[in-house]
């Protein structure tokens, strides 16, 4: 069961998937009263990342997978939805990487997947859709 409180002695996790969780952001989209988590799976350090998004009602869960991204950036990390850029409607938010960070020092060769994916701040429009 997850607990989240200021004593540190008492936290317990908010979602646990041993060896599917790298970097993991949660974001408070107000107009929509819900919490957004973005995951880089972690399964790797210096390959192809996949991420999932997971939305909630409250910070300790029940956590749901809204969307899974394969390859995402092909390697896109610290995967997050800035408060600040979230619509009014709260249907309408930017998400937040950067990627592709072997390319330069390892000689990878990984693709801009989607158009904009670098070794750089990316943003990506999003829209939701659905209830």
């Amino acid at each position: 069961m997850a607990v989240w409180t200021k004593d540190f002695a008492r936290i317990k996790p908010l979602v646990e998937w041993d060896n599917n969780m790298g970097c993991v952001t949660i974001t408070y989209n107000a107009p929509l009263e819900r919490y957004l988590m973005c995951v880089t799976d972690g399964t790797n350090t210096v390959w192809k990342f996949n991420t999932y998004i997971l939305e909630a009602n409250e910070i300790t869960g029940p956590w749901r997978l809204v969307g899974y991204l394969k390859d995402f950036g092909e390697q896109a990390y610290f995967v997050n939805f800035p408060s600040k850029f979230i619509g009014g409607d709260g249907r309408t938010l930017w998400l937040c990487y950067a990627a592709n960070f072997t390319n330069g020092w390892l000689g990878t060769s990984l693709k801009s997947n989607p158009p904009g994916s670098r070794y750089a701040m990316c943003l990506q429009e999003v829209r939701l859709l659905g209830d």
